[in-house]
């Protein structure tokens, strides 16, 4: 077999393998990572300070003496309202609520303190002493509560008991930036929303 002849069978057995992998990628790649591909049903970014939902306490009111269940964190009502602009501004025209199950991605920035941060020429440089990431409050679960409610306020899904699942749902510090996928450079969060088709859910 002369070298022409040999390269011609060489890159012929080459192909069919390309083609062998290509047919079994979907496999390789495994249900999650394929599940990364999917176009989600809505995304947005919010920019602004997350706060959490769900504490409460109780306040009585001055004038008739009632006691009333307040939120315990004043920043609650500012962020549902930044959450509430931001979704209403990526709806696209004509948008109707999201009905039926829901998975959802929520990744959350919080701005790191002042404190974490070195002083003189290091006043930008994170002090090793500092936590790489916020295991301290807000909870996550509280930010997450928040979050859900805004988007049916924004009328983004009907209900926030469609969601389902979560697919990511996470805090880190705006340091991460550029490290850690979907983490902003200010406070904030980014949200994603999925369909879950009949067939996944069984």
């Amino acid at each position: 077999m002369n070298e022409l002849a040999l390269f011609g069978e060489r890159s012929a057995l080459a192909l069919q393998e390309t083609a062998a992998a290509l047919d079994d990628a979907p496999a390789v790649l495994g249900a999650e990572a394929a599940r990364v591909l999917e176009v989600p049903a809505f995304e947005v970014t919010v920019y602004g300070l997350p706060a959490p939902q769900g504490s409460k306490s109780a306040k009585r009111n001055q004038y008739t003496g009632r006691i009333h269940l307040v939120e315990s964190s004043e920043k609650v009502k500012p962020w549902r309202a930044d959450v509430v602009s931001a979704a209403l501004q990526a709806k696209p025209r004509g948008w109707r609520p999201l009905i039926g199950p829901l998975e959802a991605e929520m990744v959350f920035t919080l701005t790191r303190p002042r404190s974490h941060f070195g002083t003189g020429r290091n006043a930008e440089r994170v002090r090793p002493s500092a936590p790489a990431i916020p295991a301290s409050p807000p909870d996550l679960s509280k930010l997450a509560r928040s979050t859900e409610d805004a988007l049916t306020t924004a009328g983004v899904y009907k209900d926030d008991a469609l969601i389902v699942d979560y697919r990511r749902l996470r805090k880190r510090y705006h340091t991460d930036h550029g490290r850690v996928p979907d983490v902003l450079d200010v406070s904030g969060c980014v949200i994603r929303l999925w369909r879950v088709s009949e067939e996944a859910a069984r």
